[in-house]
């Protein structure tokens, strides 16, 4: 198992980014309220976007082990103790932790400073993200 580079995982999390920009941008234009910033979306839209950005991450992965963003770049989540897939707890939980991946990048200087390139999410969650195109 041959563990997914720093600079595919920043690749592959661009693509998920732009895919979910893409729905942000089209719900904006149909579902929202325009006003001096742009557009500002509400209500079952919003739940609805909600629901959009937690199927392309968490349910994704939760399911396949993949976004479509890992997929494209050949990327997958594994379990780091017995390596299979990740479980749906698992994945949640690798999502709810991004907020502290973010936060001046720490994610990313996490990964950087230990032997399984692990962000913060990985770690509590006991996962890895692993390259199948090898």
């Amino acid at each position: 198992m041959k563990l997914a580079k720093k600079r595919d995982r920043i690749l592959a999390f661009i693509i998920d980014f732009l895919i979910y920009a893409v729905f942000i941008f089209i719900f904006g234009y149909f579902f929202g309220e325009k006003n001096e910033n742009g557009y500002q979306i509400t209500g079952f839209p919003a739940f609805l976007l909600f629901l959009i950005g937690l199927g392309l991450w968490p349910i994704n992965e939760a399911f396949t082990g993949q976004t479509f963003g890992k997929k494209i770049v050949g990327l997958k989540v594994m379990n780091k103790t017995n390596n299979k897939d990740i479980s749906g707890t698992q994945a949640f939980v690798r999502f709810g932790m991004g907020i502290f991946d973010c936060i001046f990048m720490i994610g990313l200087l996490v990964a950087s400073t230990n032997n399984n390139k692990q962000r913060i999410g990985d770690l509590v969650a006991d996962s890895v993200v692993i390259d199948i195109n090898e």
